[in-house]
């Protein structure tokens, strides 16, 4: 319990009986039962001053009856009282009466509704078992609805625009002033979705007790049966689980932000509207009215007490003290002050902490957006570093060293607070406590790392200082109210001390956050890891930092090492080959000592399938590599020609001087010395020298044919035949084939290679072969039966003309028999192929032609009764379009008749 009023005594045991009681601003109405009127001046107590209260009016003669209501409508300053059962309007200035509601006789209560939205203003009245409404016209009330209801009505409040929640004697029901519907409230038959008093274990019984309703925020009301209160929307259902169990019967209930009053038979008291806790007790005696609202005052027959409410901040500050943090917190929210409520649950998150509820405590601190530093200081040094405080708290008291005695006056509690709650030093976190404190840090932590992530991205897309990115409400976030070296700062805490508590909980999970972008301080982390020998972690917080030396020096070092995990060159090489081209010299300098140990896996730094591999430098890649060994070299110029589709001719050209260098420098190899060896290996490069030259489009044959030239290699003409082919240069390449390498077969898979249908016998390599044959030069003999053998297989490539030209008068006929014949028949095989091929052409001509007379001899008929089947439209004198299958369409419209019909020939 705290302190939320302070009862001031108003009057004083006056000498007249209190019938009823109304506050307007400062001033007291006070209706007898003599039918007498009294206005009080009330002037608001400053410090610890008593309240000062001074008649300002009096009239004794106001009502020949008891004043039994009192009520004030400010924007029309009218007086509304009820007395000897009508409802009477009086001036507020004069208090003269100005009318009497005649329609009310027999009135026992009115409620007045007041529409901000429309400025309208109603006046409900009970009277009997009749519910009268009147509405102002003008100047005056205008009864513009009567509605039966099954009792007197006993208490009543407009809830809405159109709805009056009405008391009777047993019962609550709601009315619709407007279409007179009644809604039973609490009945026997509701459904279980609706409100019951059942509900809460109670039951409406025969015996009548006085029926309360109260107006709450929100849309609520708040109904009282015996001695229970429950929570209720207008369609009656309940709003809240548990409802409020005074400790007595209510008799009357009034509401004052943010608390609950309730007049009972022994006392009166003041709860919380949201924890329903009890706030206050005052023994006022014979306490029976309440005028409830900014102003509060209590009264009795003769006495009237005023409830002042002590400052917000002071009450909160009282609960904080008693450790109440939940009350605090619901007093806080409800008074709207935002910046005492943060104060408050992040004073009620390190309770918790310290009271080893680690995961409520960080539930809190991470909806208050905590500054990080503040929840890391909590843990020990081992987490929090530097921010590390020696932390004091107070002592709690136990229940037995608590003060419960209700009669125990407030001065009393206050010095008992004093003398008992001394502080502590805290207990030092370790073994499973720690871990289950790290496994709640962890929780927050990963929350803070996100949100942080989300500002940092939005600083790096937009190139902005601006601290709280507009883009969404997840981004805003209150840890972060700073400028971005602020934001950095954060983040790397955030990281470091993550990577800390994983160490703690399971290390495993220190890889996967070295291995995403992370903020991590590299002297802190890289101490800790090389404590704890975790050098693959090490490895990934250095590479992810761009610190690439370090990585390479520390894979190096376990590389070369004869034990352990990372011994070898696999780590290195794979740690290089995602380098890229912008650490190209880096590249270089950490391959060596891996080439040098093992060159076909140090080769897949440059050859490797990653695009980084890819786009490095090719020109200064061999470069480097030709420095090592014309093995690697060679390996890696295939690779980009090969793998690649590198076109670049330079790197074509240095490939083939590559194979022709190795060829020349193991020829003029000692013989004498591994001779197979080497002979196999001269073999092997010559076939792949051939290949390339024969494969390959982008070398520069000229180039290559020059440097051959410088070489005296006498025995190269294979390859030199296929540079001068590349170059048209037939005949020196045949000339090649039949007498440097004297190979028939060679020579004619040339032809058929190269050979162009063409009617020129200059072009014609066939032709140009056996020129080769039959009239040589330099001094070459004629070879006629190599001719002879070349005509009877490929007789049909050469025009009989040619040969014959070029064959010896002195060559059989019976030698030509195979070239003849073979040249018969293929002429007779054109020649049919074409008979047949013009018949084709000339039975599809006769199609084609009977195809135009049909469609010649087609017509329509347009008469006026031709219909468009698209627009439904005459055709007429419209330009019109004929499909296929005969069906008239106008012109314009064919394009979307077309679409969605099938227009072909039936």
């Amino acid at each position: 319990m705290h302190d939320a009023f302070n009862v001031s005594l108003a009057l004083d045991k006056v000498p007249y009986k209190i019938e009823s009681i109304f506050a307007y601003g400062q001033k007291l109405f006070t209706g007898t039962a003599s039918g007498a009127l009294y206005i009080y001046e009330v002037k608001e107590p400053l410090e610890d001053k008593e309240l000062k209260v001074d008649v300002s009016g009096t009239f004794k003669n106001f009502s020949k009856r008891p004043v039994e209501q009192l009520d004030i409508i400010e924007k029309i300053d009218m007086l509304i009282s009820l007395s000897d059962g009508y409802v009477n309007i009086y001036d507020l200035h004069t208090f003269e009466l100005q009318s009497q509601l005649t329609k009310t006789r027999g009135a026992n209560i009115f409620a007045i509704d007041i529409n901000e939205y429309n400025k309208g203003m109603r006046l409900a009245v009970g009277a009997k078992k009749r519910l009268h409404v009147f509405t102002w016209q003008d100047t005056e009330f205008i009864d513009t609805q009567e509605h039966p209801v099954p009792d007197k009505i006993r208490t009543m409040v407009w809830v809405s625009g159109d709805k009056i929640c009405l008391g009777l004697t047993n019962e609550y029901v709601l009315i619709d002033v407007n279409s007179g519907t009644t809604t039973e409230l609490f009945a026997s038959h509701n459904t279980p979705g609706g409100a019951s008093f059942a509900y809460y274990g109670m039951s409406i019984g025969t015996k009548a007790n006085k029926p309360l309703v109260t107006k709450l925020p929100q849309g609520e009301i708040l109904l009282v049966k015996d001695n229970m209160s429950i929570f209720a929307e207008l369609d009656g259902s309940t709003t809240q689980k548990t409802g409020i169990d005074w400790s007595g019967t209510p008799e009357e209930i009034g509401y004052s932000y943010p608390y609950l009053i309730a007049i009972l038979p022994k006392h009166v008291e003041v709860r919380n509207i949201v924890t329903q806790t009890l706030v206050q007790t005052f023994d006022l005696p014979q306490a029976r009215l309440i005028n409830q609202g900014k102003y509060l005052y209590v009264a009795s027959t003769n006495t009237v007490w005023r409830f002042i409410p002590l400052n917000f901040e002071k009450q909160i500050d009282q609960l904080v003290e008693k450790n109440e943090f939940e009350e605090a917190l619901s007093l806080a929210e409800q008074i709207d002050k935002d910046a005492k409520l943060r104060e408050i649950r992040r004073l009620h998150a390190h309770y918790l902490f310290h009271q080893n509820k680690f995961d409520d405590a960080i539930t809190i601190f991470q909806e208050l957006e905590a500054d990080p530093k503040e929840v890391i200081a909590l843990y020990p040094p081992s987490i929090s570093g530097v921010l590390h405080k020696p932390v004091q708290r107070p002592k709690i008291l136990k229940p037995s060293d608590e003060v419960v005695n209700d009669e125990i006056n407030h001065d009393q509690k206050e010095k008992v607070s004093e003398d008992e709650i001394e502080p502590e030093n805290l207990g030092i976190l370790e073994g499973k406590l720690l871990e289950e404190a790290v496994q709640t840090l962890i929780k927050f932590l990963t929350d803070r790392r996100h949100k942080i992530s989300k500002v940092l991205n939005y600083h790096q897309i937009h190139k902005t200082n601006d601290p709280t990115p507009p883009a969404s409400p997840s981004h805003r976030i209150n840890l972060v109210n700073g400028n971005l070296s602020h934001i950095l700062e954060l983040a790397e805490l955030v990281d470091t001390t993550l990577l800390k508590s994983y160490m703690i909980i399971n290390d495993k999970l220190v890889g996967p956050l070295l291995r995403v972008h992370n903020y991590c301080n590299v002297e802190e982390v890289e101490g800790l890891l090389l404590e704890r020998k975790k050098y693959k972690e090490l490895k990934d917080l250095y590479h992810g930092k761009g610190l690439h030396r370090k990585s390479l020096e520390l894979l190096k070092k376990l590389g070369q090492s004869p034990e352990g995990l990372m011994k070898g060159t696999f780590q290195t090489v794979y740690y290089l080959q995602k380098l890229g081209p912008e650490h190209f010299d880096l590249i270089l300098e950490f391959a060596t000592w891996v080439l040098q140990t093992n060159p076909d896996e140090g080769m897949e730094i440059f050859i490797g399938d990653d695009p980084e591999v890819e786009n490095l430098p090719r020109d200064k890649v061999l470069e480097y590599l030709e420095g090592f060994s014309y093995d690697l070299s060679v390996k890696y110029l295939e690779h980009i020609i090969y793998i690649l589709k590198d076109p670049t001719p330079e790197f074509h050209n240095k490939l083939i001087f590559k194979y022709l260098g190795n060829i020349q420098k193991l020829e003029s190899q000692n013989p004498e010395s591994n001779s197979e060896e080497i002979g196999e290996e001269i073999e092997d490069t010559n076939k792949r020298l051939l290949k390339f030259l024969d494969e390959s489009m982008h070398y520069k044959a000229e180039t290559i044919l020059a440097h051959l030239r410088h070489l005296r290699l006498d025995d190269f003409y294979e390859a030199r035949a296929i540079l001068l082919s590349r170059l048209g240069q037939h005949d020196q390449a045949l000339t090649i084939y039949v007498h440097k390498i004297k190979n028939e077969k060679l020579a004619e898979e040339y032809c058929v290679k190269n050979y162009i249908e063409t009617d020129d016998p200059a072009k014609n390599v066939f032709i140009s072969l056996l020129k080769v044959y039959l009239r040589p030069s330099n001094g070459e003999k004629l070879m006629l039966e190599p001719a002879i053998r070349l005509l009877s297989r490929h007789g049909s490539y050469v025009s009989a003309s040619d040969a014959l030209n070029m064959l010896p008068l002195t060559t059989k006929v019976s030698e030509l028999y195979q070239f003849v014949e073979k040249y018969i028949r293929e002429n007779n095989k054109n020649r049919n192929m074409n008979m047949i091929i013009k018949n084709l052409l000339k039975a599809d001509q006769r199609q084609v032609e009977e195809q135009l007379m049909f469609y010649r001899s087609r017509k329509v008929k347009i008469d006026e009764d031709k219909m468009c089947p698209q627009c439904t439209r005459r055709i007429g004198q419209s330009v019109f379009a004929v499909f296929p299958n005969g069906v008239v369409v106008h012109y314009h419209c064919k394009d979307k008749y077309s679409q969605s019909n099938d227009t072909s020939i039936l």
